[in-house]
């Protein structure tokens, strides 16, 4: 799958630390701000959960503890508007939005938000998983499985 026309409405954005608008946004931010933008998510801002967006203690257990609201996808499985979590410092502490065709939007300490490709040689081994929102219209498929059987 391409990579999306809407996707370069959100290239150049600069970055700021615990940002959740076009002013600037760091990476939850920019996650945050298109998910809402494009697919019509409206997800916690988490700004005052962390002090800096390299918060080693505390944005590796806020990821560990909304995980469970989102469904993890397989490599290869993913799909436009999917989360990737990404390793930095070996813990999961970024996040960039899936656009397809291996890559993704994100932004980073010192770089504006860019599309960049998370199957290259930058990203590849730093891949934690690939995350899809469980949205309530969407039905999970144990408790469809549950309720048949």
């Amino acid at each position: 799958m391409p990579v999306p026309i809407w996707a370069g409405h959100y290239i150049g954005l600069p970055f700021k630390s615990q940002g959740r608008d076009r002013a600037g946004v760091d990476c939850w931010g920019l996650v945050r701000l298109a998910l809402a933008e494009q697919f019509g998510l409206a997800l916690p801002s988490f700004a005052r959960e962390y002090q800096r967006t390299l918060d080693a203690a505390r944005i590796p257990a806020l990821i560990e503890r909304e995980t469970p609201l989102w469904r993890a996808v397989s490599s290869g499985e993913e799909k436009q508007g999917d989360v990737i979590v990404l390793r930095v410092r070996g813990r999961p502490m970024h996040v960039g939005l899936v656009l397809g065709d291996g890559q993704m939007l994100h932004v980073e300490l010192g770089i504006d938000s860019a599309i960049e490709r998370y199957d290259g040689p930058q990203w590849r081994e730093r891949i934690f998983g690939f995350y899809r929102y469980k949205r309530h219209d969407e039905p999970d498929p144990l408790q469809t499985d549950a309720a048949i059987g």
